[in-house]
């Protein structure tokens, strides 16, 4: 059975409450924590930390990804070829 992908736009309120619930956390600057209180770090510019008003949360373990084009195609297409055998 096909899993169909399916985008919701969320504000950053509710990126926060849904951030707490998986044991992430944001500081006082906007930015996401791992559970030890870390800030993550951007995959797509790693001399950046991602804030959660431009998060991607990516469900399964809500990985949290840049909300970019770029990395969300990435997402897709390592998604993709992970389906599909080429991992």
């Amino acid at each position: 059975m096909e899993k169909e992908i399916v985008f919701e736009e969320l504000g950053e309120k509710e990126k926060v409450l849904l951030l707490r619930a998986f044991n992430y956390d944001v500081d006082n600057e906007g930015y996401v924590l791992t559970e030890s209180g870390k800030r993550i770090q951007s995959k797509e510019n790693p001399k950046k930390f991602i804030q959660a008003k431009f998060a991607a949360l990516i469900p399964g373990s809500l990985e949290v990804i840049d909300g970019t084009p770029t990395a969300i195609s990435e997402y897709l297409r390592t998604r993709g070829e992970k389906k599909n055998g080429d991992d």
